[in-house]
């Protein structure tokens, strides 16, 4: 495990004793008929989940009323546009920015519904959230306790096989015609697409500050510059996705290209093994270099080009 990826989990670890040793958890018994079709619901996600391989985990086991939610606020210098969220340039704190003096920082607050590795229950947040989202968010997160790469590796992993084991599981349980599947089946295309939006505008944004950090232009040209790219970004997203990220900036758009710089390699790992999931699983749970920590960008950027070689020898 990563050096940076162990005091993430640390920290969403104090936050979760924190809070959940005064906000009592649920059994099925004591919630409302509503609440309990969501809580047999990750039942049978789970059961699901063996039948794909996958070790149990212990997430989303109970449900508390009073964890709402996981706040926490990401945040890097406006000139500066971090790897990934594994990249110590992309700052993070608990809690929300209001609280903190973010002057020259861009920030990026998120309110996580439920974070893999502290036996997290099912938050009010998350049992609240459209059913596409629920089973979507379950099945991504417990795939975090089945690897242990770098966060740029995991996090797109966790998107290829939370996608595609959610539309397994909502064709069979409620059919191909059913809203549930219709919206993850578009939500995963769609990304598709976002990825290579979010490729482009990193690259575009990254020669920009690289170019003033040398001196060849001036802050008074880099920062307009810097929005006009921002607002073509969000009109490329918007047309995809049907909204505009309300926190465009160069910390969301670190923590996003944790996911998407290789959504689209992973996706044709995918394809290339026939859509089929087992197998697509079998070829994640074999990456290399799992569990080996890094000191610097360069070496995380080495490790991932391992894991990304061997990727494309599962495509062929």
């Amino acid at each position: 495990m990563t050096i940076f990826k162990k005091a993430l989990l640390v920290l969403f670890a104090v936050l979760l004793l924190s809070t959940t040793g005064c906000n009592p958890s649920h059994q099925q018994s004591e919630l409302s008929d509503e609440l309990q079709q969501r809580m047999q619901l990750v039942e049978e996600i789970k059961a699901f989940q063996q039948d794909l391989g996958l070790d149990e985990t212990d997430n989303f086991k109970s449900y508390s009323d009073e964890l709402e939610s996981y706040d926490y606020f990401f945040y890097t210098p406006y000139t500066t546009l971090p790897y990934s969220l594994d990249d110590p340039l992309l700052l993070c704190s608990k809690g929300k920015p209001e609280n903190y003096n973010m002057e020259g920082y861009d920030v990026f607050f998120y309110s996580i519904q439920a974070i893999a590795g502290v036996e997290t229950p099912v938050t009010s947040s998350l049992m609240q959230a459209p059913l596409s989202r629920f089973i979507h968010v379950v099945f991504h997160e417990d795939w975090h306790e089945q690897v242990d790469s770098s966060k740029g590796i995991e996090e797109p992993s966790a998107e290829i096989i939370s996608y595609n084991a959610a539309l397994l599981f909502t064709e069979k349980k409620f059919g191909r015609d059913s809203v549930v599947y219709k919206t993850l089946n578009e939500q995963y295309d769609s990304k598709l697409r976002l990825s290579l939006v979010y490729q482009q505008y990193y690259d575009s944004l990254s020669e920009l500050y690289t170019q003033y950090h040398s001196g060849e232009i001036t802050e008074e040209s880099t920062i307009p510059r810097k929005a006009e790219l921002i607002e073509s970004m969000g009109d490329e997203l918007e047309e995809i996705w049907g909204t505009r990220p309300d926190q465009l900036n160069n910390a969301y758009i670190a923590f996003q290209m944790t996911y998407f710089r290789h959504f689209l390699l992973m996706h044709q790992v995918f394809v290339s093994n026939g859509c089929d999931l087992s197998k697509t699983i079998s070829v994640f749970l074999s990456m290399p270099d799992q569990g080996t920590s890094f000191e610097t960008v360069e070496e995380l950027k080495s490790i991932e080009s391992e894991v990304t070689t061997y990727l494309r020898e599962n495509t062929s």
